[in-house]
């Protein structure tokens, strides 16, 4: 006797090992990386090859680059339908491109991992454990970085900063490399800020997170993107997106001088009392005292412009990416921007 599977049947097994394999999008964002494609994507398949119980969709964000890194990835995209493609119409920085990515992703889960391979691929499958453990979001913790004893120092004084700023949920020495579960992807959706630190917005948005500790490697082809003005930026960016410190300061700043004022007044008062040949002669302290006030003032009005720039640009709602291009995806460009701002507008 012959077994025989009828169409529908065959059909009903291809959904079940479907369901059984969840879809795990790996979101990666690029800028100029013509030199690092190549091989970012064939261990990208390699790595996803190794990990029979997943499928898998590549999602490259590129950031309106400049040279051939859009050429090449349309040219892996065209034969191989697991590759999707997101042009953006200008630079609009990592922390939108990223998100971006997030966003379009459609996986039960997302990595996020840099195109130059200096986080490793082959944490994937630690991660997805993870995952399945009942973890939404899994952090790669940097144990090691290839790179200047100043800056080492200068990240894990600023880390500790921060979570001392924001919370313990934020954990120390963790970067972008990470697994979101599509639960955290449907709470960023509605979320519109246009100068996020999505490292501590997402750390804030989970239920149960975890780092997994890894050593990081040294980028092999072109330099990194991240200029010592861009990580001073995204500093910024960490801080007066989860904190009110730079006010506050401001403000124990201005009561420690007007307590000093009044401490310089008492003590020329009574210097002038028991002698009024020692009273100080001159305009000197004046005018020193009128323009450290001046500078106080300056500060102060430039910390709170800050922050006022800031409610302008979240209460103006513009989208935070515009698409040019898109590879390998079933709708038009006008219906994926009309999706990202309704989920936008969903806040409001």
């Amino acid at each position: 006797m012959t077994n025989t599977v009828t169409l529908s049947e065959a059909t009903g097994f291809a959904r079940a090992e479907t369901c059984a394999r969840p879809l795990i999008s790996i979101v990666v964002p690029v800028f100029n990386e013509q030199d690092n494609i190549d091989k970012t994507y064939a261990e990208l398949k390699r790595v996803a090859a190794g990990l029979d119980d997943y499928r898998f969709e590549f999602l490259f964000t590129d950031n309106y680059s400049t040279d051939l890194t859009f050429a090449k990835l349309s040219q892996i995209a065209a034969h191989d339908p697991e590759v999707r493609v997101v042009r953006f119409a200008r630079n609009f920085g990592f922390q939108k491109s990223v998100l971006t990515g997030y966003r379009l992703a459609r996986g039960a889960a997302a990595i996020q991992i840099d195109a130059d391979l200096q986080d490793p691929p082959s944490m994937f499958g630690p991660f997805l454990k993870k995952w399945r453990d009942g973890y939404d979001v899994v952090v790669g913790v940097r144990r090691n970085r290839k790179e200047s004893l100043l800056l080492r120092r200068g990240r894990r004084a600023y880390y500790r900063l921060l979570r001392r700023l924001d919370g313990p949920h934020l954990i120390l020495d963790a970067g972008d490399f990470r697994l979101i579960d599509r639960s955290v992807i449907e709470r960023l959706r509605p979320i519109h800020e246009p100068h996020m630190y999505l490292r501590g917005l997402i750390s804030s948005l989970a239920r149960r997170q975890i780092g997994i500790p890894f050593d990081r490697s040294e980028r092999l082809h072109n330099e990194s993107k991240f200029k010592f003005r861009s990580l001073l930026r995204l500093a910024m960016d960490g801080i007066l997106a989860h904190s009110s410190l730079p006010l506050r300061i401001s403000f124990y700043i201005g009561m420690f001088i007007a307590l000093a004022a009044v401490l310089l007044a008492t003590f020329y008062l009574v210097l002038h009392l028991v002698s009024a040949e020692a009273t100080p002669r001159g305009f000197t302290t004046t005018q020193i005292l009128i323009l450290f006030g001046i500078g106080l003032n300056s500060l102060f009005l430039g910390v709170l412009g800050i922050y006022v720039g800031r409610i302008y640009d979240q209460v103006r709602m513009r989208p935070p990416t515009i698409i040019a291009d898109l590879v390998n995806f079933d709708r038009p460009i006008e219906k994926i921007e009309k999706d990202l701002l309704r989920w936008s507008d969903q806040q409001t």
